[in-house]
């Protein structure tokens, strides 16, 4: 077979600047591109309908005739984005570990290896873990980092068995608690007394401070103030509650209660107004309890450093000993945590994209880590640092959780080593196998950038370019050439004869707009390549040179390309408001929208032609509110609906046609993968033993015969299907 000899070194690294930072309001690009995916025109994603969806389908879509056992194929060396963790009290090597997208994940070596039990729970995005002494863990669902992707949950979960089975104990949809908990504590004085803290992203549902008196099962809202409010994080020590909120107003900040949530202080003396920060963490000192330090995040983009501050007296007073030294830190409404020693209060860690170090109580700091620095240095941790634990029991000790899994300090956080091994936690955007070698696999993942493999080994995956990768494409003829993206439209092309950036000559301005830039190969002529802002951009150079060769469609970017096999000058686009437009004469002209009344003018997120017949080509569309499958047979000039409400209500993300089977059409959504031996007019659920993540793409190996599947939160899977 054909094998893969490019570097393992990244090329392209994307500058800072371009990195997307999630803003405090969720109404920048790459909300926008989710939005326009999963919600639109709501801002939230419905999760009790996918939950009812799933349930509808499995039992009333026929399962597939063949066993879907599914396979994971990795990456499992390269973590995906983890959201906290929690340490058995008497054992600080033994762990437990929330992923954004991806369920509870528990080690007993510190993270040298790892495994989970989590798998069809009703949701697998988690917020926040708790541990009461004598070992019951509780897990809150749905994260809470103000993320454009950061998905809701179903409530709070519980295990009594050190995480073997777990059960729904408090539902959102009943109790009320927030979808997204992001904060959560077992009052050590009562272990019947719980706190949760969460935020809500739309109008309605809960949010703010929740109290629960008899272990879970009733909650009630503690009302800090007159109206609602975030609650980021909730600390608790000697009978003293203290909690963080964004009111996005003068009450935001710091509260405290004497009365275990009967009463509540702002605690301003020595801190900005509320109005001029947004979300804080909290830490006290567990070696000196009136010591307390506070992380805060300013308003707006890209949402610098507030402090940090301290206080000597339990929150009576604080005094700022941040000094300059925070003044490059960012995106402190996404990543954003604090955590001190437990033997010296003069020791902190505070992280936000990178960890800072002091030992003199904040009168000096060290950034003691870089994300852009070589993997497997020691300075080296991934970006976005979303939660830091030090264990008690073993001081010196760190866990840092983030968007590339975890990270680890022996030293009390002078040196680093990534402990992300087993941890298939990544969220893809797009996946690609090789024709020539079904061994190599890549994929477009979240704050992971390109991920291939050469040799299909899960541990063998390595990161091709930076970012927030997006579509790869490979030559269908040749494994070692190929083309990947990063967020705003930037593309790097790879050869035997080395890597260049291939980024068309849009304006800087109309890139911006672009989150993720679908890039499709002109599968007989594979130097021609055809991507998409707007507008239309095709190379005949192999990305040397890029021409636009159309106008704007509509007012929204491109969001699927199909070059089809059976007439490679038939070229198909959609758009994310719903436009489908074609050309017959290898892009140099084209039609106006062809999507009809019947297409539901939602975001074409595939377009996908029969390997033998240009003129008959497959839709998926994705939102809810309708359906999501839809087939021509006369090049796009008419549609039928291959759905028929038989699928589920959800997003769909992709289409796999195979040329050994032109008939046989696969399409995966949000609640599993489905697939069609007739072209659309019945359909047979695939999704097997896949957890309960989103599918958010699908490739067919001709010479394999084989179905591989990309998931957002849980890495990638494969299927023999054949």
């Amino acid at each position: 077979m054909d094998k893969l000899y490019l570097s393992h070194e990244v090329p392209y690294r994307p500058d800072p600047a371009d990195r997307p930072a999630p803003a405090h309001t969720t109404h920048k690009i790459r909300a926008r591109w989710f939005q326009a995916r999963e919600s639109w025109p709501w801002r939230e994603s419905d999760v009790d309908l996918l939950n009812a969806e799933r349930a509808r389908a499995a039992a009333e879509v026929p399962a597939a005739p063949e066993q879907a056992r599914w396979l994971p194929v990795g990456p499992s060396n390269i973590g995906g984005r983890m959201t906290c963790a929690v340490v058995h009290p008497d054992n600080a090597r033994r762990i437990w570990a929330g992923a954004a997208g991806g369920g509870v994940w528990q080690s007993d070596d510190g993270g040298e290896t790892w495994e989970t039990t989590w798998h069809d729970e009703q949701s697998l995005n988690i917020g926040a873990l708790a541990i009461d002494a004598a070992g019951t863990l509780y897990c809150g669902t749905g994260e809470a980092n103000l993320s454009a992707d950061s998905h809701p949950g179903v409530g709070l979960f519980r295990s009594t068995d050190g995480g073997a089975s777990w059960h729904l104990l408090a539902p959102a949809a009943t109790t009320g608690l927030p979808r997204r908990i992001g904060a959560l504590v077992v009052d050590p004085a009562n272990p019947r007394r719980l706190f949760v803290g969460g935020v809500r992203h739309s109008d309605g549902g809960g949010t703010g401070l929740f109290t629960s008196a008899d272990g879970g099962l009733t909650w009630a809202r503690v009302p800090i103030i007159g109206q609602p409010y975030r609650c980021h994080d909730v600390q608790l020590r000697d009978g003293r509650v203290y909690v963080t909120i964004d009111a996005q107003g003068v009450h935001t900040g710091i509260w405290r209660s004497v009365d275990g949530g009967g009463t509540w202080q702002h605690l301003t003396a020595g801190l900005p107004s509320g109005d001029r920060f947004i979300r804080t963490s909290i830490a006290i000192a567990p070696s000196a309890p009136d010591v307390l330090y506070a992380l805060m995040g300013a308003p707006g983009v890209p949402s610098r450093v507030v402090g940090p501050f301290r206080s000597d007296n339990g929150g009576d007073t604080w005094k700022s000993v941040g000094g300059p030294h925070f003044a490059d830190e960012r995106q402190m409404n996404y990543n954003n945590t604090i955590v001190v020693h437990p033997e010296d209060p003069d020791q902190v860690l505070c992280a936000g994209v990178d960890i800072h170090r002091t030992a003199d109580g904040g009168r000096t700091w060290t950034k003691v880590t870089d994300w852009r620095a070589d993997r497997g240095k020691p300075d080296y941790a991934h970006a976005d640092n979303h939660r830091l634990v030090m264990p008690r029991s073993e001081p010196g000790l760190v866990y840092a959780l983030n968007d590339g899994g975890m990270d680890v300090s022996e030293d009390a956080g002078r040196t680093w080593r990534n402990r992300s091994t087993g941890l298939a936690t990544n969220m893809f955007y797009d996946l690609a196998v090789a024709q020539t070698n079904g061994d190599v696999i890549g994929g477009g993942a979240q704050d992971n950038g390109t991920l291939v493999t050469g040799d299909g080994t899960a541990d063998g995956y390595f990161e091709l370019t930076g970012g927030d990768g997006g579509w790869i494409v490979i030559d269908p003829g040749n494994v070692n050439h190929l083309f990947s993206t990063w967020q705003n439209m930037n593309i790097a092309r790879f050869r035997s004869d080395g890597a260049k950036l291939v980024t068309p000559p849009e304006s800087e301005e109309a890139r911006k707009k672009i989150w993720m830039v679908f890039v499709a190969m002109d599968p007989d002529e594979t130097t021609t390549l055809f991507c998409g802002s707007r507008r239309v951009w095709r190379t005949t150079d192999d990305g040397d040179h890029w021409e636009p060769v159309s106008a704007e469609f509509d007012d929204s970017p491109i969001s699927a390309i199909e070059v089809s096999r059976g007439d490679s000058d038939r070229i198909y686009v959609g758009t994310e408001n719903g436009a489908v437009h074609r050309s017959t004469d290898g892009g140099d002209t084209w039609s106006g929208n062809l999507a009809s009344t019947l297409l539901p003018s939602r975001m074409i997120t595939r377009l996908e032609s029969r390997p033998d017949d240009a003129d008959v080509v497959f839709a998926t569309v994705a939102n809810t509110g309708g359906h999501h499958v839809f087939r021509s047979d006369d090049g796009g000039l008419t549609w039928t609906d291959v759905d028929g409400g038989r699928l589920p209500d959800v997003p769909f993300s992709s289409i796999a046609i195979p040329a050994a089977h032109p008939n046989r059409v696969y399409v995966c959504c949000d609640v599993g993968v489905f697939v069609s031996e007739d072209g659309g007019g019945r359909w047979a659920n695939l999704t097997g033993n896949l957890p309960t993540v989103m599918v958010v793409d699908l490739v067919y190996h001709e010479q394999d015969r084989t179905l591989t599947a990309a998931t957002y939160g849980r890495s990638i899977w494969r299927l023999d299907v054949d």
